[in-house]
């Protein structure tokens, strides 16, 4: 504990010395950075002009008229070599050379190229020479050389007439890159003494400052140890007075509490004193109810929990009636289901008298689940195993009974009250049939047989059957797809799917209304906000990353009842006078074999929607 502590107390007063010295590093690199690019730029255009003015009169001086008969190294090379060497002399240059306009070194004072020896700087910095080449004198970029030294290069047209016929290159040593570079070194090494200077009078009068911290760091250290006993001194006025008073007083208030409160607890703590007023709130009671903790600390209990009738309820009970709870389950909501287990106990104070309540309490919400889908699965399976055997042993008699309706149809041609008679048993057999095979289709394990699809293309498969059932109603059908979302699904089944949803929202809407089916492309994010924008608060199928495809169908009916909500895709349940209820719960095990989910909610304009959610397939990254 003593080394942590000392490491603690030590650290402020290296941050302080090293953060200065690090803006003092920035400033002097930053203005010795900039006085050396100012230098350099003004030193460099200094030699530019120099050089260009050398080339200027050199090639005002170069006998234009014997440039088109410099054909080698002959006579009429040597005195050219011979001019440009005096000019060297003259202007104390490294080289002077003539380049003809490709560029081709015809001539140079050294001797040192070939003739129509290409020069390689042309291609390194080909702007200069193609302005002297077009009539403009130019000079070239700074360059290093084999020798280690620095050169730049100087150019200007050669006329004959008004012609270009040659380009003079002046060649010349940047000797003041040396100075530059021995003042750079200077400067650094002043601002290197500077900034050293500067570090130990910061740890020097630092230290002054740091001591009233370090004793600070040092009580704190015993809080964290959990003695909250611990004062400071307040020696000034200033701000670190001000801090040293207003830690006196956060652990005066952590003393008072720390023989009953542990804020630390995975569970919720909510302590109340007998007024009602919430005096401690722990983050795991905040994350639970869904409430920040600076809404509820110091209200009252009634207005911070007015969202949670049963939770309100129960606290007036205890408040009230003097009356402690022990494990009482409870449901926040009965829209958005949210279970809590809770129990309460008096407060007590150094004496033993009640100060007030505590009450702990637990998320129960997932567990609630856990077991609902225990149940729900138990139930699916015996239910499955129970259709399969009674579907097995009725169809076998129906398809004999169907085979002797028909011959007794054939057989009673000339008896129409009997043929009649015939026809409804046959059309009874065909309905109880159909039961028996919802049966088999609900028990049977889905095997489907998935494919990547443009979903569009698939519910368009599916309108003209919704559009036929529509008009019967006078109803009508609007589809808005998207294109290029494609996801992967067995098509069938997905069209049975689909086709339940949207015949379903036919029967619901009255007649001449319009029902809607849409789609669209979602990431993990905007999906999450479509669906709390549209009442999807339960609906939790992504929590993976990636794109999503949503596809919905909206009725315009009465809606769906809160009471029938969460039993809407339990087999055998319906509100309809047909049916068998195993429409939907059919619908969710095809969408659910296939990776996605399926789900209803109340629109705010009026009746209901009905979602399908499904991973999407990204065809341009499968492209890439």
């Amino acid at each position: 504990m003593k080394k942590d502590s000392y490491f603690f107390r030590g650290s402020v007063l290296a941050e302080l010395v090293s953060r200065t010295l690090f803006v003092g590093i920035v400033i002097l690199f930053v203005y010795g950075g900039f006085a050396y690019y100012v230098s350099k730029r003004t030193f460099d255009t200094e030699l530019g002009d120099r050089l260009v003015a050398i080339a200027r009169l050199s090639a005002g001086q170069t006998k234009a008229e014997w440039l088109p008969y410099l054909n080698g190294k002959g006579e009429l090379y040597g005195k050219f070599r011979e001019f440009l060497a005096d000019k060297k002399a003259e202007s104390q240059a490294r080289n002077l050379f003539i380049l003809d306009p490709e560029g081709r070194v015809l001539v140079d004072a050294n001797g040192q190229y070939d003739f129509k020896e290409n020069n390689w700087l042309r291609d390194l910095d080909s702007e200069p020479f193609l302005r002297a080449k077009n009539g403009f004198p130019d000079a070239s970029i700074l360059f290093p050389e084999s020798d280690g030294g620095i050169y730049k290069i100087g150019y200007a047209p050669i006329y004959k007439g008004r012609k270009v016929i040659a380009i003079l290159g002046v060649e010349a040593s940047a000797k003041f890159i040396s100075g530059l570079n021995q003042f750079a070194r200077v400067l650094f090494s002043f601002g290197l003494v500077c900034l050293l200077l500067m570090g130990g009078l910061l740890f020097a009068f630092g230290r002054r400052f740091i001591s009233p911290i370090e004793e600070m760091a040092r009580a704190s250290q015993k809080v964290a140890e959990g003695d909250f006993s611990q004062r400071v001194s307040v020696t000034s006025s200033n701000e670190l007075g001000a801090l040293a008073q207003a830690f006196n007083e956060m652990t005066r208030r952590l003393q008072s509490h720390n023989e009953y409160i542990l804020e630390s607890m995975s569970n919720g703590l909510l302590v109340m004193d007998w007024d009602g007023f919430v005096t401690t709130f722990n983050q795991a009671a905040s994350r639970i109810l869904e409430i920040p903790q600076e809404k509820a600390l110091h209200g009252h209990f009634e207005k911070a929990f007015s969202k949670y009738p049963p939770f309100l309820s129960a606290l007036q009970l205890i408040l009230s009636g003097r009356r402690h709870l022990e494990n009482e389950e409870i449901n926040l909501s009965e829209e958005a289901p949210k279970f809590i287990r809770l129990r309460s106990a008096p407060l007590l104070g150094p004496d033993a008298q009640e100060l007030g309540v505590e009450v702990l309490f637990t998320d129960e919400t997932q567990l609630r689940k856990l077991q609902d889908q225990i149940k729900t699965s138990e139930k699916m399976a015996t239910i499955g195993e129970l259709a399969a055997g009674i579907a097995h042993e009725i169809r076998n008699p129906l398809g004999a009974m169907k085979g002797f309706t028909e011959i007794l149809q054939k057989k009673l041609t000339r008896q129409a009250d009997a043929q009649e008679m015939v026809a409804d048993i046959a059309s009874e057999i065909e309905i109880l049939n159909k039961i028996v095979t919802n049966f088999l289709v609900f028990a049977k394990p889905t095997e489907i047989e998935p494919q990547e699809t443009e979903l569009a293309e698939v519910v368009q498969g599916v309108l003209p059957l919704v559009e036929k059932e529509a008009e019967a109603k006078k109803n009508t059908v609007f589809f808005d797809p998207q294109a290029g979302l494609w996801t992967r699904i067995d098509v069938e089944q997905f069209r049975r799917a689909v086709l339940n949803l949207a015949l379903n929202a036919v029967q619901a809407t009255p007649a001449g209304r319009v029902v809607t089916l849409g789609m669209r492309g979602f990431s993990r994010m905007g999906l999450m906000r479509f669906l709390e924008e549209k009442g999807f608060n339960e609906l939790s199928p992504v929590e993976t990353e990636g794109q999503w495809a949503a596809l919905w169908v909206l009725d315009e009916g009465p809606g769906i009842a809160p009471e029938n909500m969460r039993r809407l895709f339990t087999p055998f349940f319906t509100t309809k006078t047909e049916g068998f209820g195993l429409g939907l719960s059919i619908t969710k095990k095809i969408v659910e074999s296939m990776g996605g989910n399926v789900a209803a909610a109340n629109r705010r304009e009026g009746g209901a929607m009905f979602l399908i959610l499904l991973p999407a397939v990204d065809k341009k990254r499968e492209a890439a």
